[in-house]
């Protein structure tokens, strides 16, 4: 018999129907149904056998409808916090002076440099942060001048977590104090900013914040690292003694000797000079000459004339090296010097702390990541920012307490390493607390190789071939 468009076979097992039950269409019940049929009935059994088919369509709507509603959660369940998270505040203070006159616009640093990277870092984190209870949260702190920064200390003490601390107890439970802010340090060398202005600046932030924990993602200069190791301060970024050593080591592998220095006039520049002339001495290389950039004519139409005269010298070199924070002449360099010869530091081959073109060990993912983020490249000052929260991060899920000392044991333990797409596990230098890491060598479209090279070698560590190791600390002596 047919009952509308369906055709009703009645009298079917239990079994049967019950099969028929898991489908969530009636025709398709009414189908399943038909393929187990065992014989016809009329009369009385039939109309019961239809009733029954009925009720059980109709329930199995009743069902579905019923578990699409508690999947639903209410606009009550909606406003409540799923979970009570400890918040990690994660402070990037950039001290941004205005690029010289003469950069181009093309080499001039991004407006979201180091808090892209940082972003990136907390996106990762936060992902197992909501099985251990915790989460970052990043708020920026941009100047003009260390001075006017001042005035920004309300802003950092709105964020140093108090309202975070109230769920301190939502990771563990024997864990007491405060959770330590993060604070990134974003500050160039220049002649207003030098490494002792830095340490007042961190003593003032502590009297804010007297439990934060510091990173430094932007600033080379060795005098940092060697005057500071009392602080809670940790460098990110390559030392310029790091990247010189990395460069020497070039040398020595490419067999050039000879070396030609140009500088430019910042504080930066000078800093780089000086960490090169170390590793010179160190490597074993003869600097025939350092000269000064002047800026005595116009690179956009003199400079294939003017720069060969500027570096004619007395004697020959193999290579030229730059020291040019602010990109004001070392651009212009490379194919035009008085002898064609390679140039290294602030161009050519670069020594850096992190290259886009780097894509081994699983670096292909996170430049992507990346890129599909802010449509640029990840710069070194991004790498820093982004490894300062990864260690963080990091020590939180191996169980450290997330307040100062906490994290500071953790960091500093004789064991303590990480992952970071280097190839190399990183570690951290006692008392210098510079994170040991490879140095790419690269130049604008690819990298050569990472240092340390083949061959040079450390009693204990081969990164410990890149950089100053000082058993001592000026500050503690």
């Amino acid at each position: 018999m047919f009952f509308g468009k369906i055709a009703i076979y009645p009298y079917v097992r239990q079994t049967d129907i019950s099969k028929s039950m898991q489908l969530s269409s009636g025709w398709y019940m009414a189908k399943g149904v038909k393929n187990t049929v065992e014989r016809r009935l009329t009369g009385k059994r039939y109309q019961k056998c239809v009733a029954s088919l009925f009720c059980c369509v109709l329930l199995s709507f009743l069902n579905s409808a019923l578990a699409f509603n508690e999947a639903q959660p209410s606009q009550a369940q909606q406003a409540a916090p799923q979970a009570s998270f400890a918040t990690i505040p994660v402070i990037y203070i950039k001290v941004a002076g205005t690029s010289p006159p003469g950069t181009p616009d093309y080499l001039k640093s991004p407006s979201n440099e180091g808090t892209a990277g940082a972003s990136v870092a907390i996106k990762d984190a936060n992902i197992t942060g909501k099985f251990l209870g915790y989460q970052f949260e990043l708020t920026e702190i941009s100047v003009p001048s260390i001075g006017e920064l001042q005035a920004s200390l309300a802003k950092i003490r709105k964020h140093s977590g108090s309202s975070a601390n109230a769920n301190h107890k939502a990771i563990s439970s024997n864990q007491q104090g405060n959770i330590a802010p993060v604070v990134l340090l974003d500050m160039r060398s220049s002649d207003k900013v030098k490494a002792a202005s830095i340490e007042q600046l961190i003593a003032t932030i502590q009297s804010t914040l007297p439990n934060a924990v510091f990173f430094n993602v932007a600033n080379s200069d060795d005098l940092l690292r060697q005057n500071s190791c009392r602080l809670p301060l940790f460098h990110t970024i390559p030392s310029y003694q790091m990247k010189a050593d990395a460069l020497a080591q070039w040398f020595r592998t490419k067999r050039i000797d000879e070396i030609f220095a140009v500088y430019g006039k910042t504080a930066d520049d000078a800093a780089y000079l000086a960490a090169f002339k170390r590793s010179a001495k160190k490597f074993k290389l003869s600097l025939v000459e350092s000269k000064q950039w002047q800026d005595s004519f116009d690179l956009r139409r003199a400079a294939f004339a003017e720069i060969p005269q500027f570096t004619r010298t007395t004697e020959t070199y193999q290579a030229v090296f730059t020291a040019d924070s602010a990109a004001q002449f070392a651009y212009s360099l490379p194919f035009n010097t008085y002898y064609p010869v390679p140039v290294v530091g602030a161009a050519g081959l670069k020594a850096l702390g992190w290259h886009f073109t780097h894509e081994q060990w699983g670096a292909r993912q996170l430049q992507s990541r990346f890129n599909d983020g802010f449509n640029r490249h990840m710069n070194e000052v991004d790498f820093a920012a982004y490894l300062a929260v990864t260690a963080v991060a990091n020590a939180a899920q191996q169980g450290s307490d997330l307040e100062q000392q906490g994290i500071l044991n953790t960091l500093l333990s004789d064991d303590y390493t990480l992952g970071a797409y280097k190839g190399r596990p990183l570690s951290i230098r006692p008392h210098t607390h510079q994170f040991r890491q490879p140095i790419a060598l690269a130049h604008e479209d690819a990298l050569v190789t990472h240092a340390p090279l083949e061959g040079f070698l450390h009693q204990t560590n081969e990164l410990d071939t890149l950089g100053a190791t000082h058993t001592t600390c000026k500050d503690k002596l």
